[in-house]
């Protein structure tokens, strides 16, 4: 910190300190020994969590710092952390929901008064941001009369400003940023057994993905080893408002822990906008306690679209430079529809930008196209081929042939023909992809062909590749795509390659006896399609 914020930043914490000082000490009630044991009892126990909470820091505590009693969810997440000392709990909760005061304040006495905390460290961001979380911290202990009562005079030595402090009854707590090491961290006979990664995303970092292994790796790794023996609580508050962040990346470091644990809970029960708010029914505020149906309302319509959706809802989709998530058409497919036709289309491409090898499979009704499969990987040809023939084979069982090409030079013909002649033999199949290479201004011809269907919506997806990362990463790309962008296009390439040649070789509907040019004319089977 500067001097300036230094200065700034204990100013605040001065007032802060006085408030509560005041309001806690105004608040205290007369009672026996024995009921003040009793109460104490009773609080901290972990199924009275957000009693415990509300009595010390809510809105029984006389402090303006929370304005509705604790939800259900501060009180089911917090006794799995209780319970499992060696818990990885991801707490994806919607902004506004006290993530912060109750992991980094109010977990952590009750955890200490339990003797279950005894080396806390908190991770912010940066230096600064976590000696504010300290603080934060720090405060309370120092001065909330609620807890001195009850647990006495708290602060032994050390200083939130110093980025460290000590309580009387030995316990330890940290600051630490999250550019800051973490290896070989101990105080005395202590080893750290508790963390909070507080709010540490960044939009900007997810781009840089060595920046985002590097910090990752911090977490997962250093800070991992130097946990206590028999305990070591992990809990990052951070709703999800990017993909492939440090959150993906330690959440898939730890997803096959059987510690592992995800949190999420958005702004209300469903996914509402400012737009469809009045046609979903059945929604309620996650946090009833707190917010009413229409305070989430407002704001959401507060908020733009994909604002709203990264921090009320963790769906961390982007707006899109050329084409926009709102044009992305998701519908249910039947199993018994009956389709026009199939194809497929690959980008195979090899460069030393590390492309990735795209592939899409198109059903076609008609003027309506639906994608079925999509595959978007940094792979070799030979697993985009094993993808291939795996398509192939699927939908021959249906009783399709589809057609499939990819998109090749003649130069690059005779670098993966071999490839995919032996693939197709390892696979048994006949059904080789035809090389086509399409002449002229690549970004041209993408916006041109995906811009027209899109704006007349007739392209369509599979709700089923929801959820699937090879889906996640081929539309990351399609979103991202603009004229004279340096991120990956193979996606966006190889779509408007597949549409391209749906519309070429299946051809458009139009009326008998128009006297207008048709493109592969056929007759109608409308009447027979599962629309």
């Amino acid at each position: 910190m500067t001097k300036t914020e230094l200065k700034e930043a204990k100013e605040r914490y001065f007032r802060l300190s006085k408030m509560v000082k005041e309001l806690t000490a105004e608040s205290l009630v007369k009672e026996s020994v024995d009921q003040q044991q009793e109460r104490i009892q009773h609080l901290l126990k972990p199924e009275n969590y957000i009693e415990f909470f509300d009595y010390y820091f809510g809105v029984n505590s006389g402090l303006p710092l929370a304005d509705a009693p604790s939800a259900k969810f501060h009180q089911s997440s917090y006794e799995k952390v209780f319970h499992d000392r060696k818990i990885r709990q991801f707490r994806q909760w919607f902004r506004g929901a006290a993530k912060s005061i109750h992991t980094n304040v109010g977990n952590i006495l009750h955890l200490k008064e339990n003797n279950e905390l005894f080396f806390a460290i908190l991770i912010g961001a940066n230096e600064n941001l976590s000696k504010i979380l300290l603080s934060d911290l720090q405060v309370h202990l120092e001065s909330n009369e609620r807890i001195i009562k009850d647990f006495g005079a708290q602060l032994s030595y050390g200083n939130w400003a110093d980025g460290e402090f000590q309580t009387k009854d030995g316990k330890y707590f940290k600051a630490l940023g999250l550019n800051q090491p973490f290896r070989g961290l101990r105080f005395g006979q202590y080893r750290p057994d508790f963390a909070s990664v507080d709010d540490c995303e960044d939009r900007d970092r997810a781009k840089r993905q060595d920046t985002v292994r590097k910090y990752g790796e911090k977490i997962t790794g250093d800070l991992k080893k130097a946990f206590h023996k028999q305990r070591g609580r992990l809990i990052v508050p951070n709703n999800y408002i990017v993909k492939d962040g440090i959150l993906d990346f330690m959440m898939n470091a730890f997803k096959e822990s059987k510690h592992f644990d995800l949190s999420r809970v958005d702004l209300a029960t469903k996914n509402i906008t400012k737009d469809n708010y009045k046609d979903v029914k059945d929604w309620t505020p996650s946090w009833d306690e707190r917010y009413t149906k229409q305070e989430v309302i407002d704001i959401i319509e507060d908020d733009d679209y994909y604002t709203s959706q990264r921090e009320d809802f963790n769906n961390p989709i982007e707006e899109g430079k050329l084409f926009k998530a709102k044009e992305i058409i998701h519908r249910k497919v039947h199993h018994k529809e009956v389709w026009d036709g199939f194809l497929v289309h690959w980008d195979l491409s090899y460069t030393s930008n590390g492309d990735y090898k795209a592939g899409v499979l198109i059903g076609v009704q008609g003027l309506r196209l639906t994608v079925l499969e999509t595959f978007c990987q940094r792979c070799s040809i030979n697993s985009a081929m094993e993808m291939h023939f795996s398509w192939i084979f699927k939908y021959k069982q249906k009783g399709y042939t589809p057609l499939s090409f990819y998109d090749a030079t003649a130069a690059q013909q005779a670098v993966y023909s071999p490839v995919i002649l032996q693939a197709a033999e390892d696979n048994d199949c006949t059904d080789v992809p035809t090389p086509q290479h399409q002449q002229g201004d690549k970004h041209n011809r993408i916006e041109a062909t995906l811009r027209n269907i899109l704006t007349r919506k007739l392209l369509f997806w599979d709700e089923k590749l929801k959820g699937e990362k090879d889906y996640e990463a081929f539309m990351k790309q399609v979103l991202a795509f603009e004229k004279g962008t340096t991120s990956n296009d193979d996606a966006p390439d190889t779509l408007e390659r597949a549409v391209a040649l749906a519309q070429l070789y299946y051809g458009y509907s139009k009326a008998e006896g128009s006297g207008k040019p048709l493109i592969g004319k056929r007759k109608s089977r409308a009447s027979t399609r599962g629309l």
